[in-house]
């Protein structure tokens, strides 16, 4: 009797002990979450690219969206009217500097909890992608992609279906990248409904991503996005070093085996499609970056060798985006 109750309150401590320990471990995310959305929020407003079109859009964003409506429902659906209407709807309650600081808060905040609660025994790689510049640049230069990768990021992993349809149909009417990414997500769900293999599907995807690149200057104009003002849709001065970098983890990620480029189809068709828009159009960096996050944490996934090289490739890249970036205005993302 007493050696059943000496075992019952044994259990009863360690189970507390645990308890506790995931505890801390939440409250530490959240407080490290708030401090990267605090301390991005913080940095100098107009000290970095694009700052200013982002104040126009804190006064102007109603202006905007009726400028668009008045063209029609395409050309107003084509311009991320969710993050007009974001903007119009801050900026009844706050003053421009505040909305933009809010706008860069609450995304980076939520990413940045988001991504260090996905394992617990992977803390300091995870904190590393956060720092890293392809994904710290979308709450310091281009916001409006960090507040639509934020949200998709939360349609992604959340488990209630209906939100995760509502939250990821948002996100290209934040941000317009979003278009591809869920067109992509679409495509290779289909690809995989049909039982086509691994490497037949990222033919596709390729096929896919070449003929997009050739012709999105097209449909740019066709829709009326703004971008087909804004972009030459050629990639002029590539260094190809993204290229090959990318090449080599997904090199990687096919040595890993099939069972993990089945599990991790999405994930492996959009280094697939970068890497086949890569030399023809210059969004192509700016589209994968919409789901690099997811990119990064399947990699995690990887085992023995593969995972150890991973690591080493990424540690190495990460250091050498920020020592190439030494010497430039706000390390190349401010205004020079």
């Amino acid at each position: 009797m007493r050696v059943t109750q000496l075992r019952t309150k044994t259990i009863g401590f360690t189970n507390a002990v645990k308890l506790q320990s995931v505890l801390v471990h939440h409250l530490s995310i959240a407080i490290l979450a708030v401090a990267y959305g605090v301390i991005l929020a913080s940095l100098p407003l107009e000290a970095f690219k694009d700052r200013a079109n982002y104040l126009v859009y804190a006064k102007d964003s109603w202006a905007i969206l009726i400028r668009y409506w008045e063209r029609g429902l395409l050309p107003t659906l084509a311009n991320e009217p969710i993050w007009l209407l974001l903007n119009s709807g801050f900026a009844k309650w706050l003053a421009p500097e505040n909305v933009v600081r809010l706008i860069i808060f609450i995304p980076a905040s939520l990413i940045a909890w988001l991504v260090l609660r996905y394992g617990r025994r992977q803390f300091l790689w995870l904190l590393f992608f956060l720092l890293l510049p392809s994904v710290v640049k979308n709450h310091i230069v281009h916001l409006r992609q960090g507040v639509a990768i934020a949200v998709f990021m939360a349609g992604w992993m959340t488990t209630w279906r209906p939100g995760r349809i509502i939250l990821l149909a948002t996100t290209p009417f934040i941000h317009s990248s979003f278009f591809f990414i869920l067109s992509l997500m679409t495509f290779t769900s289909m690809l995989r409904s049909f039982r086509i293999s691994v490497g037949l599907r990222n033919v596709f995807v390729a096929i896919a991503g070449i003929v997009i690149g050739l012709r999105l200057e097209w449909l740019a104009s066709l829709f009326g996005a703004r971008q087909a003002m804004q972009y030459e849709f050629a990639a002029t001065d590539v260094s190809g070093l993204g290229f090959a970098f990318w090449f080599l983890v997904l090199v990687v990620w096919c040595f890993q085996g099939r069972s993990f480029l089945d599990r991790h189809s999405f994930e492996v068709a959009a280094i697939v499609f970068y890497l086949s828009t890569y030399f023809f159009i210059e969004v192509s960096a700016r589209i994968f970056e919409s789901s690099l996050l997811l990119v990064l944490l399947a990699g995690l996934g990887l085992t023995g060798w593969r995972r150890q090289a991973l690591l080493v490739m990424m540690l190495g890249y990460g250091v050498l985006q920020w020592v190439m970036r030494i010497g430039q205005p706000g390390l190349g993302f401010g205004i020079g």
